[in-house]
């Protein structure tokens, strides 16, 4: 943390002579606000060619207590979220358009937060960031130039707290099913007579999960320091997280789940009397802190400035019990003696680490003026991270060390975004928007993997994204059409596997997506609605398919050519000042042309010994976890002041969890509701009091949200092997909060 201080100082002083300096600017001036200034860059504002959702402070916290983000944007539209330990607490991800969480860029206050190894934000990692958000915009498709890794389904721009003008305090504590418990606090200084606020927040969530061992204690730390005057912002951000998550990404075979729907088998093993016990620290732990400095200037009444730097450290490890390992091959151990008796194999306790390092540094002007709107900007980030194996324990141990280190590798990854954006209104109702972006990747990783295999290699990319479209806006109506490339390097997963060699020559390469997007709009003040048609063309598109390395590693390949053609339909109506509804649904058809799949065929099952590669070619399939129908909808009625009560639902189609379209592997469909109360009293010594309380999956709707299939097949004609695991969500569960607010 010493570096995170001495950079944010250096960058503090050296802005800060530009404190001393200032103006008094006519409020005409001021085309924007200052706190809008930091995103906008990532962000997109009304009549812009593409499809976007932004949820404001309010409708966030409102509808949020132990939920993680995913969960906060399930009634978005084209949007699945989904857990691994049944409940929106502990592991949980999203998906837009049937895209991986990884293909979907995320920035926070305009900064890179995906991961750059994974591509992607574990939410666990920091929790309750939510209840430090004053607005989520969701970008569906290419969207705008972002910051960080490829947009290649959506863009999720974040943007913390702003700036209250008065001094505010806050406490709020929950309680609910599954022994699940909320607290949170927060206050405010307001802004103080010499420009400068001061706000903070504390949270922690525990609970036992649905799953068994889906328990968690997570902590979450939130502080910002604002300097605001007329025509400048100086703001330090930190957040820290601290989460214990219980194991449950292994999910359960369908014919135990039909025993128990909560049972896990993480950490499971048998004593030398054959009774069955379980790893009380079979966890997931990780530690991240993120440090900002944002920077925005008014420069003149047409030109603004943004300059931000981010620091995102974490470090973790997950623990856990495994069965029956031999010493050798997994460890690169000798056999162990104790008792005059030879193991080469043991139980042991393995211990995964990681720690990481990303800095970003971010510089952006924007120029408005007679119709004209230009941004312009560049961020770089260096990411350096390690991995690393050890073990804590060994049952049979004859001379081996404590702690055991029997791996490390390390990556390094290097990216320049450069990018510009136009917006241009040949008249009061017709606009051209374009955008050229040039993003440039070095990814390095050196060592030894954790099945003691060198992936030392170099990895370089370079992308270039244009974007174009057009808007037409008249009165409530607004028609618009874009045009846009995006393109995106593999993850390390594929590449560390990819490194180890592949037998049959299969390649891996970046992936390209042409995206095409028409849609209307039409806003009143009562009554709204849009409609949107996507087609997403792939070219080389990285998909799962089972296929297995000399030495038994799953790998991904590239399909070449693969589409996601849909229609998005949504609207909300205020018929009367106490009734609102909101309803979205998006219709798709999500095919690869031609799909070979890739069979691994061992010896026999005893002995495991790979032989060969089968291959089956099939004409046309369905992309896993790419349902054809999603739709949501919400009710919500005010029957008397201060009181509101909203019926949220949600439908996802049916969709399978590999790309064979095998009915075996499908996820069934499902609708689930929650119901959501709230009442406010308003006090005149105590400030607001909040009362909220939350019965999720009213209906008692067991269903699957996710799944996992890896085929065998075995020379001698044995049955196949199939490792078929799902996971089952909670059924009807509830939660109650209490707040106050002064």
């Amino acid at each position: 943390m010493k570096k995170v201080f001495f950079i944010l100082s250096a960058l503090t002083i050296g802005c800060g002579y530009s404190l001393q300096a200032q103006k008094n600017v006519n409020d005409s001036v001021l085309v924007h606000d200052l706190e809008e200034v930091v995103v906008q860059a990532n962000r997109v504002r009304d009549g812009y060619p593409a499809p976007f959702t932004e949820i404001g402070e309010r409708d966030i916290k409102r509808n949020n207590v132990a939920k993680n983000l995913p969960y906060v944007l399930q009634t978005l539209p084209s949007v699945v979220s989904y857990s691994e330990g049944g409940t929106a607490i502990g592991n949980t991800s999203f998906r837009v358009r049937g895209t991986d969480a990884n293909r979907v860029n995320i920035t926070l206050n305009g900064m890179p937060l995906n991961n750059p190894e994974s591509q992607e934000v574990y939410w666990v990692n920091i929790p309750d960031l939510s209840n430090s958000l004053q607005s989520v915009q969701l970008q569906r498709g290419v969207g705008t130039s972002t910051n960080g890794t490829a947009s290649f389904g959506g863009s999720l721009s974040l943007k913390t707290s702003g700036v209250r003008e008065n001094a505010y305090g806050e406490a709020s504590t929950g309680v609910g099913s599954y022994n699940a418990s909320v607290s949170t606090i927060a206050a405010g200084t307001g802004v103080l007579g010499n420009g400068i606020s001061i706000d903070g927040r504390y949270s922690r969530t525990t609970g036992d999960g649905y799953i068994r061992n889906g328990n968690v204690d997570h902590k979450s730390g939130y502080l910002s320091v604002t300097h605001k005057t007329y025509d400048q912002l100086l703001k330090l951000i930190y957040i820290n997280g601290i989460q214990h998550t219980g194991i449950t990404w292994e999910g359960v075979t369908p014919e135990k789940m039909a025993e128990d729907r909560r049972y896990n088998d993480t950490g499971e093993y048998k004593d030398d009397a054959g009774n069955v016990h379980y790893y009380d620290n079979d966890t997931d732990n990780y530690y991240s802190n993120i440090a900002q400095l944002l920077y925005s200037r008014y420069l003149s009444s047409n030109l603004t400035l943004n300059a931000n730097f981010s620091y995102n450290n974490g470090y973790g490890y997950y623990e856990n019990y495994k069965t029956d390992q031999s010493l050798g091959s997994k460890f690169g151990l000798q056999p162990q003696i104790v008792g005059g008796v030879t193991y080469e194999k043991s139980d042991v306790i393995r211990r995964k680490l990681m720690s990481n390092d990303l800095y970003s540094g971010g510089l952006n002007v924007n120029y408005a003026n007679n119709g004209l709107d230009v941004t312009a900007g560049a961020v770089y980030t260096y990411f350096d991270g390690s991995h690393y194996g050890r073990l804590p324990w060994i049952k049979y141990n004859g001379n081996i060390t404590t702690n055991y280190q029997w791996n490390e590798n390390n990556s390094t990854k290097r990216d320049l975004n450069v990018f510009a954006k136009a917006e241009y209104a040949l008249t009061d109702k017709l606009k051209l928007f374009g955008e050229l972006q040039n993003r440039y990747v070095d990814f390095r990783m050196a060592g030894i993997d954790d099945d003691l295999i060198d992936i030392t290699s170099n990895h370089y990319y370079n992308f270039f994204n244009p974007r174009a479209g057009v808007s037409y806006k008249s009165g409530d109506n607004n028609v618009y059409f874009s045009y846009g490339i995006s393109n995106r390097e593999p993850l390390r997963a594929d590449l560390k596997e990819y490194v180890k060699g592949v037998s049959d020559g299969t390649k891996l390469t970046s992936e390209r997506l042409f995206d095409y997007e028409l849609g209307y709009r039409y806003a009143s003040e009562t009554f709204t609605w849009g409609a949107n048609i996507y087609y997403m063309d792939y070219k080389d598109q990285l998909v799962l398919t089972g296929k297995l390395s000399d030495i038994g590693y799953k790998l991904q390949e590239n399909v070449p050519d693969s589409y996601r053609l849909g229609v998005e339909l949504e609207a909300a109506w205020s018929p009367l000042n106490w009734l609102r509804l909101d309803a979205n649904a998006t219709v798709s058809r999500n095919k690869i042309k031609d799909y070979t799949k890739h069979y691994a065929v061992y010896d026999n099952p005893s002995d495991w010994n790979y032989v060969r590669t089968e291959t089956v070619t099939m004409k046309s399939t369905d992309i896993s976890f790419s349902p054809d129908l999603v739709a949501s909808g919400i009710v919500t009625v005010k029957p008397i002041e201060n009181m509101r009560l909203s019926l949220v639902n949600k439908y996802v189609g049916k969709m399978y969890y590999d790309n064979t379209s095998d009915k075996a592997y499908q996820l069934n469909d499902y609708l689930i509701s929650d119901l959501v109360a709230g009442y406010t009293f308003k006090t005149q010594t105590l400030g607001e009091i909040d009362l909220d309380f939350f019965v999720n999956n009213i209906w008692n709707k067991k269903y699957i949200a996710n799944g996992i299939i890896d085929v065998s097949k075995f020379d001698d004609g044995s049955p196949d092997d199939v490792y078929h695991r799902v996971f089952p969500q909670a059924p009807c569960n509830i939660m109650a909060r209490v707040g106050i607010r002064f």
